[in-house]
């Protein structure tokens, strides 16, 4: 795949950070993914064609959304497949699309956008043959927040790079929203870089909803610097085929929190991976996710808390709960510890559950109907990311887009 790579590089990318892309792509031919071994029924893991990582590759876009269906006045910038729409200015914050700012910022292209060739085989794919993206400097010692909104077509196929930088002591919260538009069936692949610098504190919510029929293909990439925290909280609810894999990377005296919830319905595949990789001691790291399963979908839940030989007195924990709602839907999870000294704390826990129908007796004895009585137990089962933020914004969409 992909055969034809100095005419690719020569047609769409010759002035825009093209060593970088190189290197991503000999890595992208060096080193494919492992094949799963750890799991006998494989029908449980998402499969992205080669077809698929084709398309998205060498991209396809589409210009369908007219001007006047761009701007939403709750957002500060609003990306579409071919505009990056700043509708508010921020104070401080640098907010830009990733072809301006190779120009405008090259030092911080240098010192961490170009030092991050990615890790897995799919990552590198992106990073060689990305279009654009957004890109966004906290400075240091700055408190602010961002919302985005991207709304690119479903017919669309294409490969996207955002990053965040976010300075020395800054306090910032971005919410990152991803929505359908059109039906169609394209290939959606995007590489998130968060790079969180010494003493920041980051929270960032990821919510996805994109179209039925499309393939999302996602890595987030925090990395966290000396004396730094994040909290994350993902939502994934679209697409046709997910694939979502968070791996926070972690030095000396770091918290990462990471909270999510998916909810699989029709047909849907998810394949949904949080896992840290804690280099610096004294790390913590806390994950926790839940999904629903309805119809005929299938959920996978996977993630590692990897503690490297350096990073003693730090602390792990993976916990993944699973909701059937459906004879005919499928759960899995597949956590793992890898842990490399022995002065750490760390455990995961994992559940797959159907619905209690003694729950929806008593509720029902207590006035409730079947399917009200099972919105209240999947609500209660979801609602945890609630108490996890007071962002209100975040809460209303969070509720729009599962449709609970």
């Amino acid at each position: 795949m992909i055969e034809n790579y100095l005419e690719t590089l020569n047609q769409r990318f010759r002035d825009f950070d093209i060593e970088y892309r190189k290197q991503a792509y000999i890595y992208y031919l060096k080193y494919p993914d492992p094949p799963y071994k750890e799991s006998p029924d494989k029908k449980t893991y998402v499969n992205i064609t080669e077809k698929d990582l084709e398309r998205m590759a060498y991209g396809e876009l589409s210009v369908s959304i007219k001007k006047e269906e761009k701007i939403d006045s709750n957002y500060d910038l609003v990306v579409t497949d071919s505009d990056f729409i700043i509708s508010r200015q921020k104070k401080e914050v640098y907010i830009s699309n990733m072809k301006t700012a190779f120009e405008e910022k090259k030092d911080l292209f240098k010192k961490y956008v170009d030092q991050q060739l990615g890790k897995y085989n799919r990552e590198y794919l992106i990073n060689f043959s990305y279009e654009n993206g957004y890109f966004i400097h906290f400075p240091d010692n700055t408190t602010n927040d961002v919302k985005i909104e991207s709304i690119q077509d479903s017919n669309a196929s294409f490969a996207f790079k955002n990053v965040i930088i976010v300075g020395k002591n800054a306090s910032v919260e971005i919410t990152d929203v991803y929505k359908k538009h059109n039906k169609g069936n394209g290939v959606h692949g995007r590489n998130i870089y968060i790079f969180c610098g010494e003493g920041s504190h980051v929270k960032y919510n990821y919510v996805q909803d994109e179209g039925e029929d499309t393939v999302n293909l996602t890595y987030v990439r925090p990395v966290l610097y000396r004396d730094s925290e994040i909290r994350i909280i993902d939502v994934n609810a679209g697409a046709n085929k997910v694939f979502y894999n968070h791996e926070s990377e972690m030095y000396d005296n770091t918290t990462m929190k990471s909270y999510g919830v998916n909810v699989s319905r029709g047909d849907q595949e998810m394949d949904i991976w949080d896992s840290s990789v804690q280099y610096g001691k004294y790390s913590n790291c806390d994950i926790n996710i839940k999904g629903v399963v309805l119809d005929r979908s299938s959920t996978m839940h996977r993630g590692n808390i990897d503690i490297e030989p350096e990073g003693v007195k730090s602390s792990g924990f993976y916990g993944s709960a699973i909701l059937l709602m459906s004879e005919n839907g499928k759960g899995n999870s597949k956590p793992a510890l890898l842990i490399k000294n022995n002065d750490t704390k760390s455990k995961h826990s994992s559940s797959i559950s159907s619905l209690d129908p003694e729950q929806i007796f008593y509720l029902r004895s207590r006035g409730l109907s079947e399917a009200e009585a099972t919105d209240m137990i999947i609500n209660g089962f979801t609602g945890y990311i609630e108490d996890i933020t007071d962002n209100e914004f975040l809460k209303a969409t969070i509720k729009d887009i599962l449709k609970l």
